[in-house]
């Protein structure tokens, strides 16, 4: 008798099991979106960013890669935040997205972050034509070329350091906000 109860307990559980796992396989591929917020929601950066690939991939949206890209920066994953920070720069429809985002200057902070990526990662050229790329008139605060003195300050990277100092020595800022910003980044950059 005890057996048969065994049997059946453990059948029961199995089915449950097996049912489990084909909901989360087609709420993966059916819902990617929604599992990207499931993810997000619950602090794991990394498989919402996988999920938010896939949604990428079957919308093709700007606001999608840009969630990849958050999603990865939130992640620490330089290798995806150069992957889809560049794709997301080179889309046509970029600057139209950033327009929509009212809450920070989105433009600069994609650029910040894939230029430092690119930097971690040893692309010290790429990390330069990214800042360089984002700057346009003027010397915007938190800028990405801002953010590479920054990432070689901290590691003390003085020939890096010393080629920034080059680039932002010319820049005229916008105004008195950028142009004591860029004092205290050239400021930053003198010091040994």
């Amino acid at each position: 008798m005890n057996n048969v109860i065994a049997k059946t307990a453990l059948k029961t559980v199995l089915a449950v099991l097996i049912a489990a796992a084909v909901a989360f396989g087609v709420a993966s591929l059916g819902f990617p979106a929604q599992m990207a917020s499931l993810f997000e929601n619950m602090g794991a950066y990394s498989f919402a960013s996988g999920y938010a690939s896939l949604a990428y991939t079957y919308s093709g949206k700007c606001s999608d890669l840009a969630r990849c890209l958050d999603d990865s920066i939130f992640a620490g994953d330089d290798r995806n935040i150069v992957n889809f920070g560049d794709q997301l720069l080179a889309r046509g429809d970029f600057a139209d997205y950033c327009s929509t985002r009212n809450d920070v200057n989105y433009s600069q902070y994609a650029s910040r972050n894939v230029a430092c990526a690119k930097y971690r990662s040893g692309d010290k050229e790429g990390a330069l034509k990214v800042a360089q790329d984002s700057l346009g008139s003027g010397f915007p605060v938190n800028n990405a070329v801002a953010a590479l003195a920054v990432e070689a300050h901290g590691v003390k990277d003085r020939e890096f350091e010393n080629r920034l100092y080059e680039i932002i020595e010319p820049i005229r800022p916008d105004g008195e906000t950028e142009a004591e910003y860029k004092g205290l980044l050239m400021q930053l950059l003198s010091e040994n």
